[in-house]
C-alpha cells in the first residue's frame, strides 16, 4: 500500500538511512536524487517522532493506542475520506485541550473517494437552492466538537508530474484550537 511505502521511508530516514528516488523529467528520463536530514537533526529530535498508519475515519477507536497530541496536521485528506465527519468526530479524542488542529483541504469532492451524501458542501441545497460551501459546514462541525478557528489562509500547492507538467492547487488552510 502507498501509505506503507511513505511510512517505511520515513522510519528509514529516522534511522539515518538516505532515501534514493527518481524525479521524472520526461517520459522514461529521470534524475536520481537523495533525501537526507539537514544538519542539526539529531537523535533527540528524531526520537520524538512516530509514524503510524490507520484509518482517519476511526481516530476515536485509536485514541487509547496512540494517545493525545498538542498538534495534529491533516493535509489534503478531508475530501479524500469516505466519511469526513467520522474523522472530525475523532479529533476531540486525540487532541489535548488547548491543542491545535491544522486542516488543509482544497474541498475537491469526488464520488470516487466520498459518496455525495457525505460531502460537507460543494452543492446546492435541494430545498432552498442556496449554495452550500464546505468551508461554512466545516466551521459549524468543528465548533460543535469544541474547537475554535484561530487561523485561516489560502495555501497554494504545486504537484510536479514531470519537468514541464504541474498541477496547481489552492487549498483552504485553517487552524483550530480545542477549547
Amino acid at each position: 500500500m502507498c501509505s506503507d511505502n511513505f511510512i517505511n521511508a520515513a522510519k528509514g530516514m529516522q534511522k539515518d538511512e538516505k532515501m534514493n528516488f527518481k524525479i521524472p523529467i520526461e517520459a522514461d528520463i529521470h534524475q536520481e536524487v537523495v533525501a537526507c536530514h539537514e544538519d542539526g537533526v539529531d537523535d533527540s529530535v528524531k526520537s520524538k517522532i512516530d509514524f503510524w498508519r490507520g484509518d482517519a475515519c476511526k481516530l476515536r477507536d485509536y485514541s487509547s493506542e496512540i494517545g493525545t497530541f498538542d498538534g495534529v496536521v491533516m493535509a489534503n485528506l478531508l475530501c479524500r475520506l469516505p466519511n469526513p465527519i467520522a474523522c472530525l468526530d475523532g479529533l476531540p479524542h486525540v487532541v489535548n485541550e488547548g491543542g491545535v488542529v491544522v486542516l488543509v483541504t482544497p474541498f475537491s469532492w469526488l464520488d470516487d473517494f466520498t459518496h455525495r451524501s457525505k460531502w460537507l458542501g460543494g452543492f446546492y441545497d435541494p430545498v432552498s437552492g442556496d449554495a452550500m460551501y464546505s468551508k461554512d459546514r466545516l466551521k459549524q462541525l468543528m465548533e460543535e466538537r469544541g474547537f475554535e478557528k484561530i487561523h485561516e489562509e489560502e495555501m497554494p500547492l504545486v504537484i510536479r508530474e514531470h519537468q514541464r507538467k504541474y498541477q496547481y492547487i489552492v487549498s483552504e488552510a485553517t487552524g483550530w484550537r480545542r477549547i
